[in-house]
């Protein structure tokens, strides 16, 4: 079997030692850096959306020859295509999801969950060992139902270095919250003082001297239909969370990402361009108008929930 062969089956593999004690540290360094500053705040944690923009030190993780390679033997093809979102968190709680924005209707159009070749892939890399908790839990198979409580709860095991390759359409999560966490998460959503909430959370972690836990997540595609929905659906979302000025990736990483073969998807790059709706004619237009969503192509674009 291959690694193709398992994430086709499963919606998951793990690649294991792909990176190196030296990447690993220079990711931490550069995560912690960010994260003194600047962080919206969820899950009682620290997230950086769009942080392949907003943390220009991470740049280097999306070239990386290795994790590359990966995803070209996942996608069975050379021409991958960098769609520019990313996600670092920093002792962020989770619960069980998809990425594919279930809740704003999906990103992509018609029974995807049924498609054998609805693929679009995304990296996870957590900064620390978790070979017995709070690291990434899977529903394995879970990636051909909508369903959230499909698929035989696997708790994976990895070591810093491992990258944990997914399908978006998996049920997974991060750290679930204790009867603790789980009060203050209440509190915090019903007083509207989610920083106060996040604040007690610290104390409590720290109080307990459990170390803190970053990770990263992105998204790679290929030149596809379904690559084309979720890039045009992500940038509204972009919007919608307020990065309408920062869809641009750093030049140097425009630069990199070139060197290495690998596309920038053009929506991602236009600027100050309104995508409430896919344009009459394109590939996702056709296929939203074929579903059965009552917007027909008109496709409702809300932010997108984002990866533990």
């Amino acid at each position: 079997m291959t690694m193709r062969d398992d994430i086709e089956r499963d919606g998951y593999v793990v690649a294991r030692k792909l990176l190196s004690t030296n990447e690993i540290a220079r990711l931490r360094d550069g995560l912690l850096e960010h994260f003194q500053h600047s962080w919206n705040t969820e899950g009682l944690g620290k997230h950086q959306p769009n942080a392949a923009v907003e943390i220009a030190s991470i740049g280097w993780i999306f070239v990386c020859p290795a994790i590359l390679s990966v995803f070209r033997e996942l996608y069975g093809r050379d021409d991958l295509i960098f769609t520019g979102n990313c996600d670092a968190h920093m002792n962020m709680l989770s619960w069980w999801h998809k990425d594919t924005s279930e809740g704003q209707g999906g990103c992509f159009g018609g029974d995807y969950f049924s498609r054998e070749d609805c693929r679009v892939y995304r990296a996870g890399i957590y900064l620390q060992d978790h070979e017995s908790q709070h690291g990434l839990t899977v529903r394995t198979g879970s990636h051909r139902t909508r369903s959230l409580t499909s698929g035989v709860v696997e708790t994976l095991h990895t070591r810093a270095g491992d990258v944990i390759f997914f399908d978006i359409r998996l049920t997974h999560a991060g750290q679930f919250a204790d009867p603790l966490q789980a009060l203050l998460l209440r509190l915090g959503r019903k007083l509207r003082r989610d920083s106060l909430a996040a604040a007690c959370g610290d104390r409590y972690r720290r109080f307990f001297r459990r170390p803190s836990k970053l990770s990263i997540f992105f998204t790679f595609g290929t030149r596809s239909p379904d690559t084309d929905e979720y890039c045009e659906f992500e940038l509204a979302a972009k919007k919608n969370r307020g990065f309408a000025d920062s869809t641009y990736l750093p030049a140097a990483l425009l630069a990199d990402l070139s060197a290495a073969s690998v596309e920038f998807h053009p929506a991602m790059a236009r600027r100050g361009r309104a995508v409430a709706s896919f344009p009459i004619g394109s590939a996702s237009a056709l296929r939203h108008a074929r579903s059965d969503s009552a917007t027909g192509a008109q496709a409702q674009v809300e932010a997108i929930p984002r990866d533990p």
